[in-house]
């Protein structure tokens, strides 16, 4: 049961340091590039993709992490 809960905070912490990342990076490249903003579409784009993708990954990722990492305090 601990093993689930380490797993399932890893998870939703990766997620979360993802989706934050994703919006930062996309704001990034809206100053980058040169995007326009005016209709709204971008924002729509990096709402409702970029940033599930990119939580999706870092949540995958915080799960992996997790399982490759040494248990510590466990001889």
């Amino acid at each position: 049961m601990a093993r689930f809960l380490k797993s399932l905070a890893a998870f939703i912490m990766g997620a979360v340091c993802g989706a934050v990342l994703a919006l930062g990076l996309s704001v990034f490249a809206a100053w980058l590039f040169n995007i326009s903003q005016m209709e709204g579409a971008y924002a729509m784009g990096v709402v409702f993709f970029y940033m599930p993708a990119g939580a999706l990954i870092g949540g995958l990722a915080g799960v992996i992490w997790m399982a490759l990492r040494p248990n510590r305090g466990k001889n």
